[in-house]
């Protein structure tokens, strides 16, 4: 699941392409895609919105449109934007053809003339154009559940291979309501090492287990606790009320810096995430514990173990991530 560097990656490049760009219209390709409301409604409220800002709620994208609207992203397993230039047509053709085609892969994207990106009010190139593709690859449009037009005659694609993710639209004073169940923003100014302390003092869970829940921390997910976790030196099965005044300050010192690394890094890929321009993110290779079982430890050469914990993978170094107890209960 994309987790917080992933979308605020995202966030961030949608933010330098498609602000100041208005919805022509939207086409729905699997009505499971639309949480809320109903797809009539849906495409009905979205014709026509000008998009007023691109933000970030945990591991939700938020896109702010005109007329005190937002839509929520949450891409849950696979889901991913991409954004097509000019020049790209949809051939919609297989819903009838190959239906079996259809509910897997979705309608075909092609390419007549392949332009760079242009700016929502112009025909001048935009300012992520440098560091946009010149082509994006065909197979990066595959899986298409929603299609967003741009009046500019850009397309704005959902992809989800497996169809868990959501998307839905709401009222701006709906907002606080909606994420009443999320925790501060770790990279906010309501994170802080007084504020995390209260969080672990009521939980005895394993501080992994803790990590990932969002009221705890928002946006927090699998691979940047773990990676936090080694960073400060804390065994992930440690319970959570158990950890001194130093550990937590490490331990909130490291949520930071973990997310922040991943976000200068484009993200984590190792299955299907991608930006907006269909690439990888390079964090993978930054990794020092996450998915680098029996390998040495780049601290001191240990072998990285791992383990289940809240049924997650998880990976830790025995020896700079010590119990200091016997044993614990592994949930």
């Amino acid at each position: 699941m994309p987790e917080l560097p992933e979308v605020e990656y995202t966030a961030r490049q949608l933010r330098a392409s498609v602000i100041g760009a208005t919805m022509s219209d939207a086409q729905v390709f699997w009505e499971r895609t639309i949480g809320y409301p109903d797809i009539a409604q849906f495409l009905t409220q979205i014709k026509g919105r000008r998009i007023e800002g691109v933000r970030r709620r945990g591991k939700f994208l938020l896109v702010d449109l005109s007329g005190e609207y937002f839509l929520s992203i949450h891409r849950r397993m696979s889901g991913n934007f991409l954004l097509l230039p000019m020049g790209w047509q949809i051939d919609t053709s297989t819903r009838e053809n190959d239906p079996a085609r259809w509910s897997v892969k979705g309608p075909i994207f092609y390419n007549e003339q392949a332009e760079l990106p242009v700016s929502a009010d112009s025909g001048k190139v935009s300012v992520m154009a440098p560091i946009a593709p010149a082509t994006i690859s065909l197979s990066a449009t595959t899986h298409c559940r929603v299609c967003f037009s741009l009046h500019d005659g850009r397309t704005l694609l959902f992809t989800d291979p497996r169809k868990f993710g959501r998307i839905e639209l709401w009222a701006k004073s709906q907002e606080d309501e909606a994420f009443a169940f999320m925790g501060p923003e770790p990279l906010g100014p309501l994170f802080t090492p007084i504020s995390l302390t209260e969080a672990l003092t009521r939980r005895k869970t394993p501080i992994k287990t803790t990590l990932l829940d969002q009221e705890v921390v928002a946006g927090l997910g699998n691979i940047y606790a773990d990676e936090a976790l080694f960073d400060a030196q804390i065994h992930p099965l440690r319970p959570a009320n158990t950890l001194n005044h130093d550990e937590i300050q490490r331990l909130h010192a490291s949520i930071i810096a973990v997310l922040q690394l991943g976000i200068e890094h484009g993200g984590t890929s190792f299955n299907d995430y991608r930006d907006i321009w269909g690439e990888e993110g390079s964090n993978f290779d930054h990794m020092r514990v996450y998915q680098r079982t029996n390998r040495p430890c780049l601290t001191c050469a240990t072998p990285i173990e791992r383990i289940t914990v809240a049924q997650r993978s998880t990976h830790y170094c025995p020896i700079c991530q010590p119990t200091h107890q016997k044993q614990f209960i592994q949930v």
